[in-house]
Formats: C-alpha cells, structure tokens, sequence
C-alpha cells in the first residue's frame, strides 16, 4: 500500500511537472507561471488533506475540496495525455524533415496548441463526468435445472464498487434504490468497494441502504478500499446497511448456495478471517445447488472453475476509460467489464456504480446488473444490455 501511494505520488509529480513546463512555461510569461505553479503545487498536494478533512471537517466543505481535487486530477491527466500526444506528433514530423528533407504536416503553433488542448481537455473532463451521472441495468438470464421445482425464479440484484465517502453519497444510493423499486429482486449482493471514506458519519447512507429489503437476504463481499479506509469502520457500515458480510464462507439458502470471499488486500493489513482461496470453500459445496460465487476482484484459482455456476465481481470498472479496460485491464484481470465463459461456469464483472478516483467515465458508464435465473431442464444464458 506505502509503495502505491508513493508511486501515484511520484507519477502525480510528473504529469504536473511535464504540463507546466511543456505547456504553461512557454506560453506565458515569468510571472504569471509564477502565479500558475502555486496552483499547480497546490493541487498536487491537495489529495494529503482528503483524509484528514473525512475525518474532522463539516461534509459540506469536504465534499467542495475533494471533489475540487478530483475533478482538477481528471483534468490534468486529460491535458497531460494530450500534451505528450502533441510533442510526439511534433518529434515525428521532426524526424521525417531530417530523413526527407521536407516538412509533410504542419505544426501548430505554441499558443494554438496551448488553447487546443485546454479545450479539448475541459470538453472531454465535462463529458466523462456527465457519465457517471446516469446508471445502466445489465439484465442477465440464467436458465438452470439445478433451483428446486416448486422454484421458478430468482432475481438478483447485483451492485459493485459504490465507493460511498466524501463525493460519492445520496445520489448513488439513490440510483441503485431506483432499480430496487422496479425490480423488487430476491436477494441483493454487493461485491466490495461498498465504501471509500470515513462512514462514521453517513447513518443516513447506512438506513438508506437498509431499507431495500430482499425475501432471501442481502449478502456481500469486501474490496480492497475498505481495507485502505479502515476495515472496522467498513464492517460496522456494511452490517448496518443491512448486508451478511462473507468472509471466506457459504451460505445454503435453500435453492441455492451463496460463497463469497474476502479481497485478497486483506493480507497487506494482517486482517484476513477465513480463506482469500475461493476454491477452498467451493471444493466442499454441494454441487446439485446453484452455486453463486462473490468475489471482489475477477480472478480465480484456475481449480475453481467449473464448481461454481455464476461468479459476480467488480473491481475494474470497465478500466475507468475504455481504452484502459480493453488494453491493460483485460491482461490483468479474466475480463473487464461484461459476462464471460470460463470452462462451465461464468462470469460476470460489473462496471461498478460509484468512481474510486476522479468521478469521471469514458465509454465506461455505470451499472448493476439483475441476474434471472429460471427454473429449466437446460442450461441458456442470455446477457441484455
């Protein structure tokens, strides 16, 4: 955890750096980038307070500073990403005048690039925070003969990475509250990053969530933020909320059989209780029930697969911005969004709800899923987005 804090801060430091000295320096003059890198070294340093105002200062003057801080790092990763884009068209228009001798493309100047950028930067940041805002219900259909016969049905509510703390609050908790009204499901799962703050202050979180009842339970998993955040806090605010926190353990509810796993993180902060190993726990379950595996991050023990019917996870969020999913996540992780086959059990990886970093999206827009299974002699399934 230390090494990724420092890392990020490292990484945070450069873009900031390489902004302003590409970007600010040579298109203004010595005292107003004077005036800029005090904004800058600000905003770079701004993420230290976020805790520290979580904990002691009014909710209303923390969310204003840590959403402020967030929105200002989505910006500067926009406008870095756009800068370097910049200088390497520039070195390879460079490079083909010395080979060839002529100059194919043009380049733009230092102030059109400057405004170019900045407004290409802003436009992009107000668009992927407009799309966190809405919430997409993935509907998937299972069709099994393992739920008993005087069982026709089961709907799942399935919501990940809600990441309630100083921005993410109400207005999640009241998306997700939107489907439970219409869907009315069964059984309610959250497969961790359920919090990502100081929710010792947020009783109005925890009723709201309480208050979506389920006839066959409500059951989660933890993710690594409620480690980074405080395990105790996190366990206290998932129970109040109403779920049955799983740690390495199985549920029968009759039709069918709940296993949910802790994160993995756990270990970095000597706080596991029961196995991290979900194969552990599904070598011993009953294999004549439907089995739903919770697991926080989509990977497995290779051994799993196969004794589980339907895995839910989270985690990736879709990689944030596609191109980050569909490139680096899907390397790292058995998908990053959307439902996959593994050998004859599946798995499903939720967007997530709620943002760990900037609240900004792109192409990567926020979901829950409803998860149907139907009583039948064979196995179909069906994804509908």
């Amino acid at each position: 955890m230390k090494w990724f804090v420092l890392i990020f801060f490292f990484l945070y430091l450069f873009i900031h750096s390489y902004t302003f000295f590409r970007l600010i320096r040579t298109n203004f003059s010595s005292r107003v980038s004077s005036i800029l890198i005090f904004l800058f070294i600000f905003m770079l340093l701004s993420p230290l307070s976020w805790r520290f105002l979580d904990e002691r200062a009014p909710q209303s003057i923390t969310y204003l500073v840590v959403l402020t801080s967030l929105l200002w790092m989505g910006f500067i990763f926009y406008t870095a990403f756009f800068t370097l884009s910049l200088d390497v068209y520039r070195n390879i228009v460079t490079v083909s005048k010395k080979l060839f001798g002529v100059n194919p493309l043009p380049i733009p100047s230092p102030r059109l690039s400057f405004y170019t950028i900045l407004l290409a930067s802003f436009f992009l940041s107000v668009y992927s925070y407009w799309e966190t805002l809405g919430l997409r219900v993935i509907r998937i259909t299972i069709k099994t003969d393992k739920l008993p016969p005087h069982v026709r049905n089961i709907k799942i509510l399935h919501i990940s990475d809600v990441h309630l703390g100083p921005v993410m609050g109400t207005d999640k908790v009241l998306l997700i509250k939107k489907v439970w009204e219409k869907e009315r499901p069964d059984i309610i799962v959250s497969t961790g990053d359920l919090i990502d703050g100081n929710m010792r202050r947020k009783d109005g979180l925890a009723s709201m969530l309480k208050n979506m009842h389920a006839p066959l339970g409500k059951f989660a998993v933890l993710g690594n933020h409620e480690y980074y955040r405080g395990v105790e806090q996190a366990i206290d605010f998932t129970n109040r909320a109403g779920f049955y926190l799983l740690k390495g353990e199985r549920v029968d509810l009759g039709p069918l059989v709940i296993v949910g796993v802790d994160d993995d993180d756990c270990r970095f902060f000597n706080a596991c209780k029961g196995t991290v190993d979900e194969y552990q726990i599904l070598k011993d379950t009953p294999k004549d029930k439907f089995v739903l595996l919770l697991k926080h991050k989509p990977r497995l023990n290779p051994s799993s697969a196969g004794l589980f019917d339907l895995m839910l996870s989270g985690h990736t969020h879709g990689g944030i911005y596609k191109p980050v999913g569909e490139f680096i996540i899907k390397r790292m992780f058995i998908t990053d969004r959307g439902l996959v086959r593994v050998k004859d059990s599946y798995v499903f990886v939720s967007k997530g709800v709620g943002t760990g970093g900037p609240p900004m999206r792109l192409f990567s827009p926020p979901d829950v899923a409803i998860v149907e299974i139907l009583n039948s002699a064979q196995k179909s399934i069906k994804l509908v987005q």
